[in-house]
């Protein structure tokens, strides 16, 4: 790629840009138009800027890609452009609202046949159509050539799609505004609504819009050079979003005849995982296969790997497949697991733990594992993300690159068995004496933990009786034995800046019947002890201290950590 196709470069007016017979079409693949009012506000308040302040605005940069014969495809700018001639309508119909009455009717007639041929384009004399300028995806051309255009209104507003919606509403926005605008010049809303007369409204598109917006004017050969550009200006915060990037680039590597395949297969895929999941999750699922890569560079990647037509397939067949198993991974309940109850259990702790960055590892075991291998890598997972992320709380990074490895490794068939799994993962398994010290000294909220505590104090007694209690489902309440609201009964012990800094701790906290709960309430720890007795729950029958002080949570939380050592454990490491 030339060095060159980087650099044509230009600082242009919208009237530079639209002049000289340059035609300009949105490629099939970009998105619907999509500006909403916010957009269509600033706009018009930039444009009265410029009005007021008698400079120039510039409206940022849009890259084009040359077609030949004066024709360019608009790679990035297509809402501004599209936007911009929707004021050039709106504009044009205020010269027509003087024709209706019959104000300079021959005079403005021209002004319009003249505004027409320099901004829209010039009208078909057979099919009396504009062949025009701008062209629009093919979601939106239809409606803008053969009702916008023409200023015809669509027959029923409520039936057209949301984004043909979205043009229709932008054009009135700037019928209405440029109505008040003329309003005010002739001076003030009292007098008849009508503009002024045609030379102002001309000159108000002609000279303040068209020659006063300014553009930087990128101009590209090929497709690579427009993506490669893309990604210098998606860097810095302004091209679109890495799902915007992959598929203008996947559309325009396919084929004519894969074509509709592939924009089949992509609303499938962004569909079923939504804009919003989308980057992460084609993160997530390259990474299962190839080094890790950083967000910013994720496009750059796959667009380095894919790039062949059949290629193209190959991949959203691969993330057609994996998407439903991507939302899987962070719903228990989803109809994907079945009845598998191991796999759903561990499901929810990962979902309860937020755990994401061990999805590569996820993606590539069920993609290449057996289902029962598969359950195993969840638990390992979950183990070590109580271990290492829930516990000890320790650096996410090494998270990441150690599951990348790990899930390259499955992926090539090196890894297949689950010793030399969690071989590759034992980094993130802090040892039985460095756990033990780290919950030790644990302490979590039940104002915002809540759901994670009854999951710790759950894992505790199901350990201790042997039980298979769900933490969820389970009625069972928290109790704090150290009342979460302070109690004149602790008050010798528990001074106020001793209190904080142990109320949370998971050495206060037992699982107790809710009725049981209500009687101790703030009750001395002398009676409470004697409600613990009476208890189900092995956790709090085990409560027989003598009394309740930071030295005696202290001493229950080391009895406790012993247990969840045993507990939350993987055998391999044991070794």
């Amino acid at each position: 790629m030339a060095v060159n196709n980087l650099l044509d470069t230009s600082t242009v007016s919208l009237s530079d840009i639209i002049g000289n017979g340059k035609t300009y079409t949105v490629p099939p693949y970009q998105r619907d138009y999509l500006w909403k009012q916010d957009q269509w506000e600033d706009l018009w308040n930039d444009i009265m800027a410029i009005q007021e302040t008698g400079g120039v605005h510039y409206m940022g940069s849009v890259v084009l890609q040359n077609m030949g014969d004066k024709k360019y495809h608009v790679i990035d700018g297509q809402q501004r452009f599209s936007t911009l001639t929707l004021v050039v309508l709106a504009t044009i119909h205020q010269l027509q609202k003087l024709i209706e009455a019959d104000i300079d009717k021959e005079d403005n007639q021209q002004r319009i046949e003249l505004l027409q041929r320099k901004f829209i384009g010039d009208k078909d004399p057979g099919s009396l159509t504009y062949s025009s300028k701008l062209k629009l995806n093919e979601n939106n051309n239809s409606f803008f050539q053969s009702n916008l255009l023409v200023f015809r209104p669509p027959n029923n507003v409520n039936t057209l799609k949301d984004s043909d919606k979205l043009l229709w509403q932008a054009y009135n926005f700037y019928v209405d505004r440029l109505l008040q605008y003329f309003q005010n010049e002739k001076g003030g809303p009292g007098r008849q609504a009508m503009p002024p007369n045609g030379e102002k409204v001309t000159n108000f598109l002609n000279k303040l819009i068209a020659e006063r917006l300014m553009f930087i004017q990128i101009v590209v050969e090929d497709e690579l050079s427009a993506y490669t550009v893309f990604e210098i200006l998606n860097s810095r915060g302004v091209g679109l979003t890495v799902t915007d990037l992959l598929k203008n680039y996947l559309f325009s590597v396919a084929t004519e005849v894969d074509l509709p395949h592939v924009k089949d297969k992509w609303k499938k895929i962004v569909d079923s995982i939504g804009l919003d999941n989308f980057p992460a999750f084609l993160r997530h699922y390259w990474i299962s296969k190839n080094k890790l890569i950083r967000q910013e560079y994720l496009f750059r990647g796959i667009k380095d790997a894919i790039m062949s037509s059949p290629e193209v397939i190959i991949l959203l067949d691969s993330l057609e497949e994996n998407a439903l198993l991507y939302n899987a991974l962070s719903n228990y309940s989803d109809t994907f697991w079945g009845g598998n109850r191991e796999v759903k259990l561990r499901i929810r702790e990962l979902g309860l733990f937020r755990e994401k960055q061990a999805f590569p590892l996820l993606i590539a075991a069920y993609n290449n594992l057996p289902e029962e291998d598969f359950a195993k890598v969840l638990r390992l997972v979950s183990i070590v993300t109580f271990r290492y992320t829930v516990i000890a709380r320790l650096h996410t990074n090494l998270k990441e690159d150690i599951y990348n490895k790990a899930a390259i490794a499955v992926s090539n068939h090196e890894a297949v068995s689950m010793q030399q799994i969690a071989n590759l993962v034992k980094p993130l398994y802090p040892n039985d004496a460095d756990f033990k010290n780290d919950f030790t000294t644990k302490a979590i909220s039940t104002r915002r933990g809540k759901k994670l505590v009854r999951y710790i104090l759950f894992g505790i007694e199901n350990h201790l009786s042997q039980s298979n209690y769900d933490f969820e489902e389970n009625p069972a309440t928290i109790e704090h034995i150290l009342p979460e609201n302070g109690s004149e009964n602790y008050i010798d012990n528990f001074p106020r800046a001793v209190y904080d800094s142990v109320v949370y701790r998971l050495g206060n906290y037992t699982l107790l019947e809710e009725d049981k709960n209500r009687q101790c309430e703030v009750l001395p720890f002398e009676e409470k002890k004697k409600i613990y007795k009476t208890s189900q729950y092995k956790l709090s029958q085990q409560i027989q201290q003598n009394d309740w002080t930071p030295n005696t949570i202290e001493r229950r939380q080391e009895t406790m950590a012993n247990y969840a050592s045993s507990v939350w454990r993987i055998s391999q490491y044991d070794h």
